[in-house]
């Protein structure tokens, strides 16, 4: 079964981190095992990217060799040009996040026929996800394709939400990701000082709470992740920020760039996460930690509505509390106010973790994926 899967980068690390892993649990989902597939043929999947040198850094070497041997390509955007020909033509097109096909591809489309088109849009716990889930929308014009909308979600109903391989952490864990392995040697042990990964979009809010975090004369570790955080820690240091320093009991620690599946051992292996676009967003609910979502702020506000309606859903079971905590710290309130309460804080978080694996029992967002894609095409 042979896969075109486009993605135009917005936010570098959440829209084409989300692609990638996508792929990944696409192309370990065995497509070929359908009655609709002889078992014989195998999966081909390309991805399109207008910044293809972002996920060769994001999956790492071990990964990209990996996916190779799953019939995984990376293409650069403008290749699309040469890339439909009669030996591979997509039975299927995956539009991620809304974006728009290139012309020159739409037109050879329409020339060779067909495929099963879905847009696979952003995550969101907003109850009207939930209606246009698996929508089509009508061509516009005679000949143009069929357009499927599917929406990932927390729900049953929804369109699920990635999962695949969760890193085991535990105190008695030896293993280190080889690119963490030498500055995780250099924190300081849990029972002398907690670790919080700030990954975030930086600027005042950062700000304020390396302010407060100085204040608090708290012993943390602050793991400094990704060039918006780390420019914001220089300007508050008033330095540069090239290797770790040290305010009173806070010491900031600059993060090399490390593949998508070490990041997910980082934010399992942290007390506090502090996270920004989708696929970190939702990696952070899979650690089973406390976490902050810095959600991309858009013009008209639709983020307010978007974080609250997820902060609905996460908060609905937890003690009172647990929901202050929460809620203040989502709220980018004083860091003294809502840090005692870590640890009740991290036993919702723990609590918040299986009742995603219960409601991803019917299979994660590649399985769902999968089974609608297999149903429209046996419908034809």
């Amino acid at each position: 079964m042979r896969f075109d899967i486009f993605c135009h980068v917005v936010d570098n690390y959440g829209d084409i981190g989300v692609c990638w892993r996508l792929v990944k649990r696409l192309a370990q989902t065995h497509f070929t095992s359908s009655d609709h597939f002889t078992a014989l043929e195998k999966d081909h999947f390309r991805l399109f990217c207008d910044y293809p040198d972002l996920i060769e850094k994001i999956a790492g070497d071990e990964g990209l060799r990996e996916m190779l041997s799953h019939g995984v390509e990376i293409l650069p955007w403008h290749s699309t040009n040469q890339s439909l020909s009669d030996e591979f033509f997509p039975d299927v097109v995956i539009e991620t996040f809304s974006c728009t096909l290139p012309p020159d591809y739409l037109s050879k489309v329409k020339e060779f026929g067909k495929p099963l088109i879905i847009n696979v849009e952003y995550l969101s716990a907003e109850p009207w996800t939930i209606s246009a889930h698996g929508m089509p929308s009508p061509p516009i014009q005679l000949g143009d394709a069929l357009r499927y909308f599917y929406y990932p979600g927390f729900s049953k109903d929804s369109g699920g939400l990635l999962q695949g391989k969760l890193p085991s952490v535990d105190e008695h864990s030896t293993y280190i990701p080889r690119s963490l392995d030498q500055i995780w040697r250099t924190l300081r042990p849990p029972s002398e000082a907690k670790k919080v990964c700030i990954f975030t979009y930086g600027a005042e809010k950062l700000t304020q709470l390396l302010d407060q975090m100085q204040a608090s004369n708290l012993p943390i570790d602050a793991l400094i992740c990704g060039e918006n955080a780390l420019h914001t820690s220089h300007a508050w240091l008033e330095e540069e920020l090239s290797q770790p320093k040290n305010r009173q009991f806070l010491r900031l620690i600059p993060m090399p760039f490390i593949p998508q599946d070490d990041f997910d051992w980082l934010l399992h292996a942290c007390d506090m996460n502090f996270v920004r676009g989708e696929d970190s967003f939702v990696r952070a609910q899979w650690a089973g930690k406390p976490f902050v979502w810095d959600i991309y702020p858009q013009t008209d506000g639709a983020h307010i509505n978007k974080l609250n309606a997820f902060l609905e859903i996460y908060l609905k079971n937890a003690t009172p509390a647990g929901k202050n905590a929460a809620l203040a710290a989502m709220q980018w309130e004083e860091f003294s106010h809502w840090w005692p309460a870590l640890h009740t804080m991290t036993q919702h978080a723990i609590m918040w973790r299986q009742e995603l694996m219960k409601s991803q029992m019917n299979g994660d967002l590649a399985i769902r994926l999968r089974d609608f894609i297999l149903e429209k095409l046996k419908k034809g």
